[in-house]
């Protein structure tokens, strides 16, 4: 059986899916997340620059900056004994910025939506 589960093609992604657009804005439903791509707006920063910026514990912030590589929003090179990380596509900066200006106007709605409605702090 697991053979046979080993051997299965996965079906081809359907980018305009509901679900492919969900997991998308999935990786950016996380406050760290966001916090780490609003810091790489300016230019590529250190692992140990973003843990600074984030005042989080190194191991948390690096499961948070992996997911972001894994989603393809930042991409990490080593440089010497650093490992630097930066946006991989200026789209992610113009979608964090029109998330900032659809806010302005409906921060309040999206704040009293009991559907998506913060959980527990994350780490």
């Amino acid at each position: 059986m697991a053979a046979q589960t080993a051997t299965r093609k996965r079906a081809p992604l359907d980018f305009e899916s509901p679900e492919a657009v969900a997991r998308f804005f999935h990786g950016l439903a996380d406050p760290n997340r966001v916090r780490i791509l609003q810091f790489l707006i300016d230019g590529p920063k250190t692992a140990g620059e973003i843990v600074r910026q984030l005042g989080r514990h190194q191991p948390s912030v690096s499961s948070h900056l992996t997911c972001l590589r894994f989603c393809g929003f930042v991409e990490a090179r080593r440089e010497g004994r650093s490992v630097v990380y930066e946006l991989i596509d200026p789209r992610v900066r113009r979608l964090l910025e029109l998330g900032e200006r659809y806010l302005e106007q409906n921060a309040e709605r999206i704040m009293a939506c009991r559907v998506i409605a913060p959980a527990t702090v994350s780490t």
